[in-house]
């Protein structure tokens, strides 16, 4: 038998089944599959895939393990992979499906993307994922809460004022939806109160926000988003590859003499875009620096919403500067630095 370089098992999770495919790279260069199988989502499921791995005999090489983010359904098998110290690997689903096409698969199964998963993941070394640290998960899940219930607030006010403005509106109708809104300002007042409550009992956790609230423009709430979803940027390597996290890398697309227009991919963590597009209409009015520079690019590109995006680019990577130097934010700091 030819001898492997790497085994890497890709897993196309689903809510109550997965299926595995155990891919390899071989001496030559070559990848091979060596099985495919569908398990339980489950406990259950976990162990039999060890024990199929095993009878495989696909532990000889550096075992991989690789999967998309959908949605919950592939946490708990990252958990327990990563807790047998196993390497794995989660992967954006639109970079799955990119390197699918590109296999030239006429059609589509959850057989046929597990199999595209484990070559992706045996033919390339993709970045390896560990799990966020307690204190972050808690407060990305209760951030996420809030912005959830925001979201289904606005929806009940836009009701409750076309209620208001309609024909006759049914008595009933109008009170169920203020108890509603009523009921959710109540929740939602609950969340920040606990999100305060976390902060304040970490002392280093408020050290390190308080870098990045003394932007102005940026509230605690706004700094507890980036650094919750971001893992206190402890898997960002480098601003590129934080804006590009963030989806506010810039897409260009022209070819030969014809240009087309410049934008941001978005294809990454909207939670932090939406985050950070209120402080940076707010820093773009009342901070100096950032309102020169948010001029500039609006007298540019006389597009006011371009402006605002790129302040929110330039306030990301401040805020992971800050965080990472551990400096309090100085309006004068280029004058400074330049005398």
């Amino acid at each position: 038998m030819e001898q492997v370089i790497r085994t890497n098992v890709g897993l196309d999770m689903a809510k109550a089944t997965f299926w595995a495919s155990i891919c390899v790279l071989t001496l030559r260069g070559e990848v091979e599959c060596r099985g495919s199988r569908e398990f339980s989502n489950s406990k259950k499921g976990f162990k039999e895939l060890e024990k199929w791995i095993k009878e495989h005999d696909a532990n000889r090489a550096e075992l991989h393990f690789t999967m998309e983010a959908t949605g919950v359904y592939h946490e708990n098998m990252a958990h327990y992979l990563y807790g047998k110290q196993h390497h794995v690997h989660i992967v954006l689903p639109n970079k799955a499906k990119k390197f699918a096409e590109s296999l030239d698969n006429k059609s589509k199964t959850d057989k046929l993307d597990a199999k595209a998963l484990g070559q992706l993941g045996a033919e390339r070394t993709l970045v390896g994922w560990s799990p966020a640290s307690p204190t972050f998960k808690v407060l990305k899940s209760l951030t996420r809460e809030r912005a959830s219930l925001i979201a289904i607030r606005t929806q009940l006010k836009n009701s409750l004022h076309a209620l208001k403005h309609s024909h006759e509106p049914n008595a009933g109708t109008l009170k169920r939806t203020k108890s509603m809104i009523q009921e959710l300002n109540t929740n939602i007042k609950s969340i920040e109160k606990e999100i305060a409550s976390i902060v304040k009992g970490d002392e280093a956790l408020r050290d390190q926000l308080a870098y990045l609230t003394s932007i102005p423009g940026v509230s605690l709430l706004t700094a507890v988003i980036v650094a919750a979803e971001t893992d206190g940027f402890s898997l960002i390597g480098n601003v590129r590859q934080l804006c590009s996290y963030a989806g506010l890398d810039v897409k260009i697309v022209e070819s030969g003499k014809w240009k087309g227009r410049s934008k941001i991919s978005k294809k990454g963590n909207s939670h932090i875009r939406a985050a950070l597009y209120m402080p940076s209409l707010s820093t773009a009015r009342y901070c100096n620096q950032h309102k020169v520079f948010y001029n500039r690019i609006v007298e540019r590109k006389k597009k006011p919403m371009i402006g605002v995006t790129a302040v929110s680019r330039k306030l990301l990577i401040l805020m992971y500067t800050l965080w990472k130097s551990e400096t309090l934010y100085q309006e004068d700091y280029p004058l400074k630095k330049a005398s």
